[in-house]
């Protein structure tokens, strides 16, 4: 069961974390550099995106590139998606051996070409089958190994608690629940009723998920024992001092104002040089063009600007833009919040 918040830090298994606002496994986006800026910023715990444990055991490049870990970002976790317990297991001892401090299992993940293999949200629905899995993971390594799922498949099948106390059972350290069922997807609200079920239901560490926006709100249910901590995804997107500010008040609680527009920009700009140091000028640049176009939308003349995005190449072109959107300034709308929908669950 959840407790209330107290002076200590938050320990998962072996490890203590410095904060209780995690970031979450998100495809596409949690490459070493965001984790570095992440950590930065205050983030407890930073993750890579999901990885397929077939593809860490057959040893494809693209898939291994993942799970690097800089050692200056500590700690850090490597999430594993599959269904079967050897492979699984195997994957798990590979990721520590790369460095991972934690190893984290996808149970959320509502992606057709996840579920259908019968891994993310699928493997959840099979209880006994879910706690096999990482039962063997459990007894492979020697560092926590973790789970992130959702509330069920649909609100006629939700099993997170009875899941979830199945997992303990078999050494899992902590929980983190998505309050939406699979067939929400990202769509519908987050029912943190359901969540405060499952830290009802164990007594390790409960992470809540979905809806992750206001400070106020992420303090009192952590105060209340409703969670242990929070995980950040969607609403970091676009505003990354979310996570300063939500760690920040949680923590010590300190509020923290938001950033000006130059402030904004600035983090941005943080964030592509990030990119560029662990990737290199060109590929940084394709990458990244997400996040400029994210910083710049809600500017005046910002149609505009994202076009030049859509062919950004090189730094002077990157700071090109970031000069023209200082000059034209903030719209009357306001900051622009991406929509994440794929690859975390």
């Amino acid at each position: 069961m959840a407790l209330a918040l107290s002076s200590a830090r938050l320990r998962v298994g072996s490890l203590e974390v410095d904060s209780r606002v995690f970031v979450a496994p998100m495809v596409g986006i949690t490459d070493a550099p965001f984790r570095q800026l992440a950590r930065e910023l205050g983030a407890g715990l930073v993750s890579t995106e999901m990885v397929a444990a077939e593809g860490v055991i057959r040893g494809i490049p693209r898939v291994m590139s993942y799970l690097d870990f800089p050692q200056d970002v500590r700690p850090v976790g490597a999430q594993l998606v599959g269904g079967d317990p050897k492979a699984m297991a195997r994957a798990a001892q590979i990721a520590v051996q790369r460095g991972a401090d934690i190893v984290d299992v996808n149970l959320g993940c509502p992606v057709p070409k996840v579920t259908s293999r019968g891994s993310g949200a699928a493997l959840a629905c099979d209880v006994r089958r879910a706690a096999d899995v990482l039962g063997a993971m459990v007894r492979s390594v020697d560092v926590p190994v973790t789970a992130k799922m959702r509330i069920g498949w649909d609100h006629d099948s939700i099993n997170a608690p009875e899941l979830a106390r199945a997992l303990q059972d078999v050494g899992v350290a902590m929980v983190t629940v998505h309050g939406r069922t699979r067939n929400q997807k990202y769509k519908g609200s987050a029912d943190w009723n359901e969540i405060a079920r499952v830290s009802d239901a164990v007594d390790i560490p409960v992470i809540g998920s979905g809806d992750v926006d206001d400070i106020g709100e992420i303090k009192a249910r952590v105060e209340a024992g409703v969670v242990d901590g929070v995980v950040i995804a969607r609403g970091a997107l676009g505003n990354l001092w979310r996570i300063r500010q939500a760690s920040a008040y949680l923590e010590r609680g300190e509020l923290v104002p938001d950033q000006t527009v130059e402030e904004r920009l600035d983090l941005t700009r943080r964030h592509l040089q990030l990119l560029i140091d662990y990737y290199g000028e060109q590929r940084a640049l394709v990458i990244g063009r997400k996040y400029v176009a994210w910083a710049i939308k809600g500017f005046n003349g910002a149609s505009a600007l994202r076009a030049e995005v859509a062919t950004l190449r090189t730094v002077a072109d990157l700071d090109r833009i970031f000069d023209r959107a200082r000059e034209a300034g903030l719209g009357p709308e306001g900051w622009f919040m991406p929509l994440f929908t794929s690859g975390e669950g």
